[in-house]
């Protein structure tokens, strides 16, 4: 219930009633106390009279002096508990520091050894005897994280931070433990958060560590996007002279044919191949290609391990252009394009 100047005004005039009906001041300065309620009810507007009705609707019936009393107790057990709350992180006696240090050594030790429960009992008992050390909360962050437990490594490691923004330690940690847990994005900010508290003095474990998180978020990035949206690779047209997938001279790709090896095929394969029997005719109808398709590095090493083009090998432009031999292919691949044709129409994709 909210109380308005008027009431505050006419519980005044109660507690001044009361203390002349109380004997509360003297006599002589009764008739004072009078003339202060008349005024104070003027310039107010309010009836005097019902001070008292006011005091028991609005103020419980407690009198102002009641009332500013348990203002002052509610203001004393405030107090009271702000001080015993700063007693609790104040600075540990000489000996409660001597044998936190004591324990945080035994942290360390059993950290070598990799007893991380017994790292962390160690470095707990140092936190209770100085809650207010970021150096066990870290330590004590880099245990949970060698145990797996990543969710009070994060917790350890933020309020070490929190205790002095500027121990990089506890970045480091924090990036840890946060990469450990998945979160690679929110330990590549912790790094980084690291990496410019240490300033030009930049350790080998931070600069890793932000490294290692940069690549994993940039990875989850790349798999995130729809394999639907990355346009691949078509097969040329028939009717290209070049384009994806074409080799020298406007070829195919042979490598892509031949597996990269230089070895050739099995010959049936060669004639159910589409893309190999319209090259043998692309290079009987124009003898020219031929030059430009022993460009290719690839296929000129092919054509010098089937012993073709070398030193102690036929010239491979000289066989090609040889009538006879011309003659023979073209009625070979007239035989055969077709079934080559045929086998190439069921599948459309690259």
């Amino acid at each position: 219930m909210s109380t308005s100047n008027k009431d505050i005004a006419l519980s005044i005039i109660h507690f001044l009633k009361k203390s002349v009906s109380n004997n509360a001041i003297a006599e002589d300065y009764a008739e004072s106390m009078d003339v202060a309620i008349d005024c104070i009810a003027d310039a107010f507007e309010v009836n005097k009279d019902d001070d008292s009705k006011i005091v028991e609707s609005k103020f419980n019936g407690k009198s102002l002096g009641e009332l500013v009393q348990s203002a002052l107790s509610a203001s004393s057990a405030s107090e009271s508990a702000a001080s015993t709350s700063s007693a609790s992180t104040a600075a540990p006696s000489a000996e409660d520091q001597a044998a936190a240090d004591k324990l945080k050594a035994e942290g360390n030790k059993a950290m070598a050894v990799k007893d991380f429960q017994e790292a962390i009992a160690k470095y707990t008992a140092a936190i209770k005897l100085n809650p207010t050390n970021v150096v066990y909360l870290s330590n004590r962050a880099a245990a949970y994280s060698q145990a797996a437990d990543y969710e009070k490594a994060i917790k350890d490691a933020e309020d070490a931070i929190k205790l002095d923004s500027k121990f990089s330690k506890a970045y480091s940690r924090l990036g840890l433990a946060r990469y450990a847990n998945g979160d690679a994005k929110g330990a590549m900010e912790a790094y980084k958060q690291g990496l410019e508290v240490e300033g030009d003095t930049k350790s080998e474990a931070m600069s890793k560590g932000f490294e290692t998180a940069r690549r994993r978020v940039e990875e989850d990035l790349e798999k995130s996007i729809p394999s639907d949206s990355v346009q691949t690779r078509e097969a040329p047209a028939a009717d290209a002279g070049a384009g994806a997938g074409a080799g020298a001279g406007g070829m195919p790709d042979f490598s892509s044919m031949f597996g990269g090896s230089g070895g050739m095929p099995n010959l049936s394969e060669m004639m159910n191949n589409p893309q190999i029997m319209k090259a043998a005719q692309d290079l009987m109808s124009n003898p020219g290609a031929l030059q430009g398709l022993m460009n290719n590095p690839q296929v000129r090493n092919m054509a010098q391990n089937m012993g073709l083009g070398g030193e102690n090998g036929p010239d491979l432009s000289e066989l090609m252009n040889n009538p006879m031999l011309k003659s023979m292919a073209n009625q070979f691949m007239g035989g055969g394009a077709g079934g080559a044709g045929g086998a190439g129409n069921g599948d459309s994709s690259a």
